[in-house]
This record gives C-alpha cells, structure tokens and sequence, in this order.
C-alpha cells in the first residue's frame, strides 16, 4: 500500500475523520508479540473503530469484546446455535418471523475461522492491515461508487441490513468477501459512538485500496465541479499533490457532446468528425 494514498484519498473526499486499517491476528503468541498498546477496557467494537478514526492505534482481544454479536461476526467467539436459526433476533424483534430473522442472518458477514484478536489503527500507521475503513457522508459514497466503478466495475457484492452496521458490515464483509462494501450503520453503533446522522462506513480488503483511490483521483476531474474543485485544492499542500493538475474548466458534461447527439453521431459514424474524447 502506498501511504501517500491515505491523505490523497482524505482530501480528494474531503473526509473528516481518519481512515483506519484493521488486522485481524490469528494466534494468540502472535497477539502477544505484537508491539502495540493494549485496548486497557471492554467494550464494543464499534467503540474500537471510533477511537482508532480518533487516532489511536492499538491491539484488542477476546476479554476487551463486550458486544456478543461482534465478537462472533469477527470470529472472536464461537457462534451460538441460535444465531443460524435466526432466534437471537427474532426474539428481540427486529424481524417479522424467524424465517426472516433466519434468511437475514445468513446473509450478515460473519468471518467463518478463529481470529485470537485485532489491531486498529490509523491507516497511515497500518501498513499490514488486512481490511480499511472510513465513514463518509452520502456525497462522499457516491464519490466512492464512482472511483471503484472506474477501476473495477459495478460492485456485486454489498451487503447490509441496517444490524450489526460495523462489525459485520465494515469488518467481516470485505475481508470474506474480498470486494468493496458499505454499510448504513445500525442504531445501536450510532448511539454508542455518535456519529453524524449523515455518515456511513465504507470497508474494502487493504489490496483494493491503492488502485481504488486512482479511480477516485482520475474522476475527480470529470466529476467535481468548480466548487468543490476549490474546496479540494485549498486543502493541498501543493497543487500537485494528488498526481493530477486539478482544472476547473474540465468536466464530463463538456465532452462527448457527439454521443448524446443523433445528428453528430451519424457524421462520427462516417468520419465526417472526430469524436471530442474517444
């Protein structure tokens, strides 16, 4: 992974919080071996993910996973029978029937081995994470959607369900599924860690991520406009900092004028024109 791409992305989504990584640890002399401060207390893991975006970095275990569900969808804990069978949340009533809580249970992220504990941190300081994570806005997603769509295509793997919106949605999914995924969060991560009501959590494998963020950075262009192209520029340290010239003047609905236009189209057609951007 590149480190520069940490910052390049924050400022080219113009994000508020730091981008983290998270490293799933295997073996417990593994855990024991590895050079970070202990997480110290128990509690949820969206709470870990909320102080890593604070700028922490550290190492957690079983004894500091205080959220059941997390520490299952992680592969912290041995899943319960009644988890599969859809009882767990049928019987706090979140679905209809426990076909439904089954059928929904099946399909929220579960990583499906053993993980002795993780480590979170800020990106730029994780340069072995397996999964990244962030939280944008909805603008900022779009952002997303447009930059992984240009490297890898329309996304085919997302998955949520408004429940357990950052363990198994932002840690579990990407890292089983190897792919992009976003999450709306669930009620239970907003009230904890308060984030804005118009915030929602992106997670991909770390591979993904340099490639994604040129997909982000060789749209920017085409798809900002003039504001905000502003906005991204006053935050540089350098108008070059992105690897791009950042220009204004430049945007999508300024090219292909002969694709939209039957007329135009018909000349290109016969090469009676060239076509503004082939």
């Amino acid at each position: 992974m590149n480190q520069k791409n940490v910052s390049r992305l924050s400022k080219a989504l113009q994000l508020k919080r730091e981008i983290i990584g998270l490293k799933y640890i295997y073996f417990e002399h593994e855990y024991s071996e590895l050079d970070m401060q202990e997480y110290g207390k128990k509690t949820s893991f969206c709470m870990m993910v909320r102080k890593a975006m604070d700028g922490t970095a550290f190492k957690a275990c079983g004894e500091n996973f205080g959220c059941r569900c997390a520490s299952e969808a992680l592969g912290i804990d041995e899943e319960m029978e009644c988890v599969e069978s859809g009882q767990r949340y049928y019987s706090i009533c979140l679905y209809e029937s426990r076909a439904v809580a089954k059928a929904v249970q099946r399909d929220i992220a579960r990583i499906k081995h053993r993980i002795y504990g993780v480590a979170l941190g800020p990106l730029a300081e994780m340069p072995d994470a397996d999964v990244v994570i962030f939280m944008v806005n909805p603008y900022q997603l779009m952002r997303v959607v447009e930059g992984y769509t240009y490297k890898f295509g329309t996304p085919h793997n997302l998955s949520m369900a408004g429940n357990q919106g950052v363990c198994a949605d932002l840690g579990a999914k990407p890292f089983e599924s190897n792919d992009l995924n976003f999450s709306v969060l669930c009620a239970g991560t907003r009230q904890m860690c308060k984030w804005g009501d118009d915030e929602m959590g992106v997670g991909m494998p770390v591979q993904m991520f340099d490639p994604f963020v040129d997909g982000v950075i060789s749209t920017l262009n085409y798809i900002e406009y003039p504001d905000r192209k502003k906005k991204i520029l006053d935050s540089l340290d350098t108008p070059d900092e992105l690897g791009i010239t950042i220009d204004p003047a430049v945007h999508y609905g300024k090219l292909g004028k002969e694709y939209v236009r039957p007329a135009e189209y018909a000349l290109l057609k016969k090469g009676d024109i060239n076509a503004e951007n082939q």
